[in-house]
């Protein structure tokens, strides 16, 4: 599934995919994406953001946002619906997403603790989250050509700090797009992307988070501190 971004957001945005720097930008992200993503066959795919041009077309289940030119978007598969949502009070069913994908969400919440929070809760107990998000560092961040140069970036320590509060437990967490927009719009990208692979160079533009929902620090220690503590009568001296 797909939520929007604002109206004027989903313009810029389709318009940004449309250009040549916007269609290498999605190449070279869909390339590190099926190296993370699992197999989606019998998956249910939540989408969030602006995620149409790196959603996979084999998913079990997905649902795509009502964006304003979805004409610009890849065909999608018959299992794929359609809704527009709050990012912080998602209408899903909690324990109802396999697979959350959010691309050009986190950086355009008005709260970002709430739109994690609200993930976790519709996510599996072993479900993954995948999380493409601006680098603070990066120069795409510094630019408003894309749309990875609006909303708010994050670095790396930010971004860490956020999901362990919003109970994930980070399994990877690397990043991408070493090229700067203005650059890629006159060459691939390829090389410096595999370079920054290996180098794990700080300075790449977005962030690629793969997280899991962290079941058990999520559940309250009440009963346990319960059982363990001692009367304090008992423990003073008579």
């Amino acid at each position: 599934m797909l939520t929007r971004l604002t109206r004027s957001r989903s313009e810029d945005a389709a318009a940004f995919y449309e250009s040549r720097t916007g269609v290498r930008t999605a190449a070279l992200l869909n390339r590190r994406l099926q190296a993370i993503l699992p197999d989606l066959r019998a998956r249910r795919l939540l989408g969030i953001g602006y995620p149409g041009p790196y959603l996979p077309a084999n998913a079990g289940y997905a649902v795509s946002g009502r964006l304003q030119h979805p004409q610009t978007q890849r065909p999608f598969p018959q299992t794929l619906q359609d809704c527009l949502v709050d990012s912080g009070r998602l209408p899903f069913d909690d324990l109802s997403m396999d697979t959350v994908l959010a691309v050009h969400g986190l950086e355009f919440t008005r709260s970002a603790p709430d739109f994690l929070r609200a993930i976790w809760k519709v996510m599996t107990d072993d479900g993954q989250l995948i999380l493409i998000a601006p680098n603070r560092s990066g120069y795409w961040a510094h630019t408003d050509a894309t749309p990875f140069g609006h909303g708010t970036p994050f670095s790396t320590a930010q971004l860490t700090r956020l999901l362990e509060q919003g109970l994930f437990c980070i399994e990877q967490h690397t990043g991408a797009l070493m090229t700067p927009p203005e650059l890629l719009s006159r060459i691939s990208g390829t090389l410096p992307e595999r370079v920054g692979k290996i180098t794990h160079y700080p300075c790449a533009g977005v962030h690629i988070v793969v997280a899991r929902k962290n079941v058990y620090a999520g559940l309250p220690l009440m009963e346990e501190k319960a059982r363990t503590a001692v009367p304090r009568q008992l423990a003073e001296p008579a």
